[in-house]
């Protein structure tokens, strides 16, 4: 076993010479120094940083605007799977008109977009609640 360069045990045949065992005690003392400083690194406290309360607020409100896209976009789904239940019109047209499926479209995001943005159906509190919230123990 090598531990930079330096063997644990020492190599042993039938002749140890006064070279071999200076060699021994200095790869001890080099394994002594190594143990030393990789102990020292375990026992110093790392430093932790600490968010200013601007950092704080800047991530609240992230947090906070990605919540409501969101559940701008779980509304969307939900409206999305809504109007596959709705006959399709066949008045003025054969029931495959792919501009009023755009217009249908644009109109649902603009919607949900809108419905998310004033409050919703709470998902996006519900979200920003979970993720800003300090205490793990606080039921709901």
């Amino acid at each position: 076993m090598q531990i930079d360069g330096t063997y644990l045990m020492p190599r042993t045949n039938s002749t140890n010479t006064a070279p071999e065992t200076a060699q021994v005690i200095k790869d001890n003392s080099s394994f002594q120094a190594q143990l030393e400083q990789a102990s020292n690194k375990l026992n110093s406290t790392p430093t932790i940083k600490t968010m200013t309360p601007e950092e704080v607020a800047q991530r609240n409100k992230d947090i906070k605007e990605a919540s409501v896209q969101l559940e701008a976009i779980m509304l969307k789904l939900m409206y999305n799977e809504m109007w596959k239940t709705v006959p399709k019109d066949t008045l003025f047209s054969d029931g495959n008109d792919n501009a009023m499926e755009i217009y249908r479209d644009m109109y649902n995001e603009e919607l949900t977009k809108q419905a998310a943005e004033g409050g919703g159906i709470g998902l996006a509190d519900f979200i920003y609640r979970q993720l800003t919230e300090t205490d793990p123990h606080k039921l709901y």
